[in-house]
């Protein structure tokens, strides 16, 4: 969905997730001494851009100060002049990097998942082929960052604010020009680094911002957060509070503890279709059925993208059984597919060698049923 959002809607004004309210008090109590550069680091889906467009509007909000104080404070009024300046995407005292992270031109981590009907869903998920919680990742390089000297460096009587996405993806020369705005600060300049992968920063560039400890997760307020979305929003069928409670704890554990990515995995079409890729590979391996049928019916029910994530999924637990282990998805019928137990890890690494190589192959916008027939063709034999 690549719309904007109504004002109740947007991520600038949506509720802080509870999980962050303690960042979220730290950092709004810092107001008089916030450093000239923060850091915002942690795993893909764990709500670090959701945190980093509120604070931004926060920022920005032309009442801020009249709510400073307020133990309550939650964001941005939603109202005055800055705040519809960020809706429709034309904030002069705002600059992003890369511009298609801004959340008017494109969803990413920071927005909820919604239910996709299986009628909807190839339609719905076209559009958002790289996933609804991951966002586009562009390198930045020297000239991005040169353009943005004369924006930092202007006077101004308010805040501006700077935010660099994917800060792991500046080229060194990048890096190494965004090194002297870092160190001869202007007052007034907030740079805002967001990045899922805080260890390929260069130390230079950590050493002189500020980490905001976004990445203090407490599972009690996530698996509640996440219950009560399921249930209210219908988003997987349970037939108790204890089976919700196991699919919670499930989809955290498959999503390494990213609440979001966790509540993305629940909301997915292709989280549904994980028994029924184990029993059409069943088919496949008995000659029950063909791979040309079998690429058939997968095109007809997911895009290839998420069927290459659900086969992830389910190779994943095939490896772990090969090695003795059990697998995280335990609210499948493992027991009743014995022929599990007789697949190799070398065979099973092989598929998803092929996985990877028709995932680079989609970069060069290959027809979807020649990746479908090809991967197909490879689990027949597995």
């Amino acid at each position: 969905m690549k719309q904007q959002l109504n004002s109740d809607e947007s991520i600038y004004f949506a509720p802080i997730l509870p999980w962050q309210q303690t960042a979220w008090d730290n950092l709004i109590a810092r107001y008089e001494r916030l450093p000239h550069g923060l850091l915002f680091a942690g795993m893909q889906g764990i709500g670090k851009r959701a945190f980093v467009w509120r604070f931004v509007a926060w920022l920005l909000c032309d009442n801020r100060l009249q709510t400073v104080d307020n133990a309550n404070q939650q964001g941005a009024c939603g109202h005055c002049q800055s705040c519809q300046w960020l809706q429709s995407g034309t904030h002069p005292d705002l600059q992003v990097l890369p511009l298609s992270s801004l959340p008017v031109t494109q969803d990413d981590e920071s927005k909820e998942p919604t239910k996709k009907t299986k009628s909807s869903s190839k339609s719905s998920q076209k559009k958002n082929s790289s996933v609804a919680s991951e966002p586009a990742k562009t390198s930045i390089k020297v000239d991005d960052i040169r353009e943005l000297q004369p924006f930092i460096s202007q006077g101004s009587s308010g805040r501006r604010v700077c935010v660099i996405d994917n800060a792991d993806m500046m080229t060194v020369a990048a890096a190494n020009a965004l090194l002297k705005t870092l160190e001869e600060p202007r007052e007034g300049i907030h740079l805002l680094l967001v990045t899922d992968w805080p260890t390929k920063l260069l130390p230079t560039i950590k050493s002189r911002v500020q980490q905001v400890a976004i990445d203090h997760i407490q599972l009690d307020k996530v698996t509640a957060y996440i219950s009560n979305y399921i249930a209210s929003n219908k988003v997987i069928d349970y037939e108790s509070e204890s089976q919700l409670a196991m699919q919670v704890e499930q989809a955290l554990k498959l999503a390494n503890g990213a609440p979001l990515a966790a509540l993305d995995m629940l909301s997915s079409e292709w989280y549904k279709f994980r028994d029924t890729w184990i029993k059409v590979w069943l088919a496949l391996r008995s000659g029950k059925r063909s791979s040309i049928a079998a690429s058939d019916y997968w095109q007809k029910n997911l895009w290839i993208d998420d069927f290459i994530k659900l086969s992830e999924f389910i190779l994943m637990d095939f490896s772990r059984q090969s090695l003795g282990l059990k697998p995280l998805q335990a609210d499948l019928e493992w027991a009743g597919y014995t022929s599990i137990n007789s697949l190799s890890l070398d065979s099973i690494q092989q598929v998803m060698s092929l996985i990877e190589d028709i995932k680079l192959s989609s970069y060069q916008n290959v027809q979807e049923k020649m990746a479908y027939d090809r991967l197909l063709s490879g689990i027949a034999v597995l």
